[in-house]
């Protein structure tokens, strides 16, 4: 996802166009390596005659095999060289290709291609290039892909992305059309833990009655798309997986009102202004009261709207406030190399260190300089990345104050003002 929209944002700053292709039975379109024996019965009613009994052996890929996508990702691939592309090396969905006659940028989910031209004519050569290895679909200018619907405003060089028909999908089949909405996806101080108080059977018939995880990984698939207000209240949500009660389900209905009244905001990407990325981080101390983790999270902007964004329970448990920062700070630094690496490779580079916003002073200068060794040595070496990128100068850490860190709204509940404002800054926004 974070790919997805790194091409959008690039589209809509430059101008360019954005198209889709479809690949026709895809999967059928890769041989089998030699030595690779694959068998299988024949299809009833399509049975060869006199043979009957007969196996056949497999050459090339079929739906339904385990390795069928793998066999189609090599064909492509090479389909994609001989074209003279390159293979992002940090994102191997993604190609690029420049030449005199312009730039061409595509990423592909398994047979859906979605490609930024610099021009109308270097799409088009493309999608015939296409067409002359495989059969294709050319669905034009890219409109809905993946479950996500786009919208441009090519004066402005904006790119709007929202999921309203997944919403609404929601809304019907939860039986939720006619809910009341609230202003926050979760209610300021709520506290959600595994219970472990002994139910009756009438309360676990009713419970397993409950769509609760069909709900959490609908609304999972809004969060990690286009709806990063929504991210950690459904990192939480999706702790409960095998111990949910009632008070998780009305938690999880909440979101659901909360997506009514918000069904129209969609994610604004791309602007006027140049390239540059830019990262805020935050941590929220030990608030997971069954196993004393804390919560970190991170966002990152290539310029209008975040184009990569994560709010997860930390795998270690922190001594201190400083200590969840500090690792909230290092596990942004890995994001942001990656985020890095993925605009060189596409010819955006980032001349000057890309600038790291934390609201903890502590973890800022514990970062900065290793002198406070005695007060972190405790601390596991991995998290200690964040200082291997500031002396190599790639990322800059500076402080921001908690009111404006974006992050801050991934790791906690905000009363309704501070939600709302925060939500603007991640670029969410109704169209005007």
């Amino acid at each position: 996802m974070e790919t997805f929209r790194a091409v959008a944002h690039v589209a809509a700053v430059n101008g360019w166009v954005l198209h889709q292709v479809d690949i026709k039975t895809a999967f059928l379109r890769g041989e089998l390596e030699p030595g690779e024996e694959v068998y299988m019965k024949q299809p009833k009613g399509f049975e060869a005659k006199g043979q009957e009994e007969c196996i056949w052996e497999l050459q090339k890929g079929l739906y339904g095999l385990p390795q069928a996508g793998r066999i189609w990702n090599k064909a492509m691939n090479q389909g994609m060289l001989s074209l003279g592309f390159t293979r992002i090396k940090c994102e191997y969905c993604l190609y690029f290709r420049q030449t005199e006659a312009g730039t061409l940028l595509t990423g592909i989910h398994v047979d859906d291609f979605f490609l930024a031209a610099s021009c109308l004519v270097q799409a088009d050569n493309f999608k015939q290039q296409l067409a002359s290895i495989w059969e294709i679909s050319d669905l034009g200018e890219a409109t809905f892909c993946i479950g996500i619907a786009i919208e441009r405003d090519l004066v402005n060089r904006h790119i709007y992305l929202s999921q309203t028909a997944l919403i609404d999908k929601i809304l019907t089949a939860f039986n939720m059309v006619d809910c009341n909405p609230v202003s926050t996806p979760m209610e300021s101080g709520l506290v959600l833990t595994r219970h472990t108080d002994t139910l009756t059977r009438q309360e676990e018939l009713d419970l397993q009655d409950l769509p609760y995880r069909r709900l959490v990984g609908l609304l999972m698939y809004l969060a990690i798309a286009t709806r990063p207000d929504i991210a950690f209240t459904i990192c939480k949500l999706s702790q409960f997986m095998n111990y949910y009660r009632i008070i998780h389900w009305n938690a999880a209905k909440r979101v659901v009102r909360y997506l009514k009244g918000t069904r129209t905001l969609r994610l604004r990407l791309g602007g006027k202004n140049p390239t540059k990325l830019v990262g805020f981080c935050d941590a929220s101390y030990a608030c997971c009261p069954d196993s004393g983790k804390s919560i970190g999270a991170y966002c990152f902007s290539l310029g209008d709207g975040v184009i990569s964004w994560a709010s997860r329970k930390q795998k270690t448990v922190a001594q201190s406030t400083c200590d969840a920062e500090y690792i909230a700070c290092s596990e942004a630094a890995r994001e942001c190399m990656w985020l890095r690496m993925l605009t060189s490779e596409i010819n955006l580079p980032q001349p000057h260190p890309t600038p790291l916003l934390t609201d903890n002073a502590a973890a800022l200068a514990l970062a900065k300089d290793p002198r406070f060794h005695a007060r972190a040595k405790h601390i596991n070496t991995r998290w200690h990345y964040i200082r291997e990128c500031i002396d190599n100068s790639d990322i800059y850490i500076s402080y921001v104050n908690t009111s404006d860190n974006v992050a801050d709204i991934l790791t906690k509940p905000l009363p309704s003002p501070a939600f709302l404002r925060l939500r603007s800054f991640l670029g969410l926004c109704d169209l005007p």
